[in-house]
């Protein structure tokens, strides 16, 4: 294909509330309109191979996004020892869809059924939270972080023709991390990462018999154990 760049124009508000040492309350709304946006899609023919075009003229996206910052538990210095964090989105997003032609610009072509659908990569919800310790004991500081992370539904691919979407479905995680200062020279840490280990999976949707798993998999769940000296 030929040059495939974007112009993005955002608008975003936000309005902040500062309450206590390092804790937020933040409300924002945005929206993003891109022009010539850019999308993968799987062509509609045997091959199933994946390209990226010029898939239509703008993409308008809008949405509103909340962080929360509080401490639960403070010392006798106001230094928080327990706090917790979140990050939630709301997204919707809609792009239209026009043929586009083999020719001098694209080395392929491709088609689309409708004249309208999401825009790829985009998930609608995406969470965002962690839970942090971190008490002092003289030279011994520890810090533990429960962290959880979600998105929603999103278009993998755009299905070309009357081909359905590729979408990569909902993924939530949970991490555990335990950090160590001893003294000033060593650092002994812990983390198990990716705790649920939820099912990766990629299906195709309106195929005339329901949805269709194409890929499956799982990541696994990673345990680290890490000695640090500082000198």
């Amino acid at each position: 294909t030929g040059a495939t760049y974007s112009d993005v124009y955002n608008l975003d508000l936000k309005y902040e509330w500062f309450l206590e040492r390092g804790e937020i309350i933040s409300l924002a709304a945005f929206s993003k309109t891109i022009k010539n946006p850019v999308n993968r899609v799987v062509a509609a023919d045997a091959t199933g191979t994946q390209r990226y075009f010029r898939t239509g003229d703008q993409a308008d996206i809008y949405g509103v996004e909340l962080e929360v910052r509080k401490n639960l538990l403070t010392n006798s210095d106001d230094i928080p020892v327990l706090s917790v964090g979140l990050n939630a989105a709301y997204t919707n997003t809609k792009q239209d869809l026009k043929d586009i032609p083999a020719g001098e610009d694209n080395t392929f072509g491709t088609s689309f059924d409708r004249d309208s659908d999401n825009l790829e990569g985009a998930s609608p919800i995406i969470v965002n939270t962690d839970l942090n310790y971190s008490p002092v004991f003289g030279n011994y500081k520890p810090k533990a972080t429960v962290s959880f992370s979600y998105f929603s539904d999103r278009i993998f691919s755009l299905g070309a023709g009357s081909l359905g979407n590729i979408v990569e479905k909902a993924v939530p995680t949970l991490n555990f991390i335990w950090r160590n200062e001893i003294g000033e020279h060593f650092e002994a840490n812990a983390s198990v990462m990716n705790i649920l280990n939820p099912d990766i999976s990629f299906v195709r949707e309106n195929t005339g018999v329901g949805d269709i798993t194409i890929r499956e998999y799982k990541l696994g769940v990673n345990f680290g154990l890490t000695l640090k000296y500082k000198f």
